[in-house]
């Protein structure tokens, strides 16, 4: 969002989404262990490891003009939130066992706390007009979508007979801020951060 002026392109659109980040040791960790993981299965797209976030609420696209008056209602909803810690669980996946839609890792640790900055947020940015999913809020991180297939020799093992065991040795964080993230399509990684918005 740095790249140009909000005054130049003030009616270009953004698809804009609130995250949390992963510190930079959980990220290279989950890498380690997908890369485990991509050699036994077959999935169209696998995250970046610098993409990896916990989403808080989409936005979708979002009018340049806007994302001012958008900032500054995230600054008040953060504003004199308690840190927590999260930390990462295991594995699963979104829609059929056999050909999931998304493949993931869960999310434990202070989950009262994320769920209510999560609420705090929704509830903050129905003011501008954003709308709160219909689906329960189920944070997760995730790591690949599309599955096409077994890799040859893993199909009678399923999904999750191939998936490590917990493998993250250091795998908790002090949650202190969440970001406003834009998707740059076509780029690597694909999401920028527009803003930080800090508990303190």
């Amino acid at each position: 969002m740095n790249k140009y002026s909000y005054k130049d392109l003030p009616s270009r659109r953004e698809r804009l989404f609130i995250a949390l980040r992963l510190p930079a040791h959980i990220q290279h960790s989950l890498r380690l262990s997908a890369e485990l993981v991509q050699g036994k299965l077959d999935f169209r797209k696998w995250t970046d490891h610098r993409d990896y976030h916990i989403t808080l609420q989409f936005l979708g696209d979002t009018l340049v003009s806007d994302i001012g008056q958008l900032r500054k209602t995230l600054r008040s909803a953060g504003a004199g939130f308690q840190p927590f810690e999260l930390r990462v669980s295991g594995w699963g996946t979104f829609g059929l066992e056999e050909a999931p839609k998304v493949l993931w890792r869960g999310i434990e640790g202070e989950l009262g706390q994320l769920n209510l900055l999560q609420k705090r947020i929704v509830e903050a940015t129905s003011s501008l007009g954003y709308k709160a999913e219909l689906r329960p809020y189920s944070p997760h991180i995730t790591i690949a979508k599309k599955f096409l297939g077994q890799v040859p020799g893993n199909e009678d093992k399923g999904i999750f007979g191939v998936l490590p065991e917990q493998d993250l040795s250091d795998n908790s964080w002090l949650i202190q801020d969440f970001v406003l993230y834009v998707t740059q399509p076509g780029q690597t990684p694909m999401y920028e951060v527009v803003d930080a918005f800090s508990f303190s």
